[in-house]
């Protein structure tokens, strides 16, 4: 390859616009440049080759045998040149995208509807971080959205915008609730309560909602993130609260059914921020969260 002699290739430009238009001042409008630098480009051309390319009439040129020979040639090969460069800007344009969740909520929601993100906006890259710290102490060049339930927590520069509401009851396995049915809030009595550290208060707080507190279980679980928690109840260990948020696909392949299922406590909304309310990649995503979850409702 080193020893190939290519032609000038702005020559090469010059030669196959005037070639397309048979005309000087045309190739040198739609090149940009003067009348005078496509005739020189041109004769450049010939003198490398050593041969008439054009032979110039009144009102136009007309390609020789050797210049229709060498459009034929060149033409498409500068095409090709264009549409490969094209292709490239568009593989380089892709935007990465990091975005910031809790762990339970990439595992058990997001990661599972971003195959249909990447299908509408292939130019956008997803890059998934997990953490539990509030948004206020992140810093700004660590992630381009985050998301969090919380409504406390943000600094006043950034702007959070709920995108889906959300509800926490309890959940188990059909085969635990055929062993020992539960029919009402005594009935948790003899069953084993399923925590997560991540949401610790889960049982106290649908306990005080649903007027329990005095409810006390056969005995109790702990786990490090709720989608363990919510594992183990569909494996049949225990009852767990569950959003319903994360529990939606479980609940649907009946892995997991609701455990009193008239008591479900309000949960606050999602919600999603940008660091760079600018950046394109994350108002592409945040619209697309409105709209999937409105599709969804």
């Amino acid at each position: 390859m080193t020893n190939i002699r290519l032609p000038p290739l702005n020559a090469v430009r010059a030669f196959v616009a005037a070639a397309r238009h048979a005309s000087i001042t045309l190739a040198a409008t739609e090149l940009g440049v003067t009348h005078g630098a496509v005739s020189r480009q041109i004769k450049l051309l010939e003198e490398h080759l050593g041969a008439q390319l054009f032979v110039r009439e009144t009102r136009q040129i007309v390609l020789t045998p050797v210049g229709r020979q060498l459009f034929a040639g060149f033409a498409p090969a500068l095409e090709r040149i264009a549409a490969t460069a094209a292709t490239v800007a568009r593989l380089s344009s892709v935007s990465s995208l990091r975005i910031n969740v809790r762990a339970s909520f990439a595992a058990r929601w997001l990661i599972p509807q971003l195959p249909s993100f990447i299908r509408k906006y292939p130019h956008v890259a997803p890059q998934i971080f997990t953490g539990a710290e509030a948004p206020a102490r992140l810093s700004r060049d660590s992630f381009d959205v985050i998301i969090r339930r919380t409504k406390t927590g943000w600094p006043s520069d950034l702007k959070p915008r709920p995108f889906m509401a959300d509800q926490a009851y309890l959940v188990a396995a059909p085969s635990l609730l055929d062993a020992r049915p539960v029919e009402s809030i005594d009935d948790l009595t003899g069953h084993v309560f399923l925590h997560s550290e991540t949401r610790a208060n889960d049982w106290r707080e649908w306990l005080r909602f649903a007027g329990g507190e005095g409810i006390h279980p056969a005995d109790e679980m702990r786990f490090d993130h709720l989608d363990f928690a919510l594992r183990a109840a569909a494996d049949g260990l225990g009852i767990a609260v569950g959003p319903a948020s994360l529990v939606a696909q479980d609940i649907e392949s009946k892995r997991l059914c609701h455990v009193l299922p008239t008591l479900t406590r309000p949960l606050d909304p999602y919600l999603i921020a940008a660091s760079d309310e600018s950046n394109p990649a994350a108002r592409v995503f945040e619209q697309w969260l409105l709209n999937d979850v409105e599709r969804e409702s």
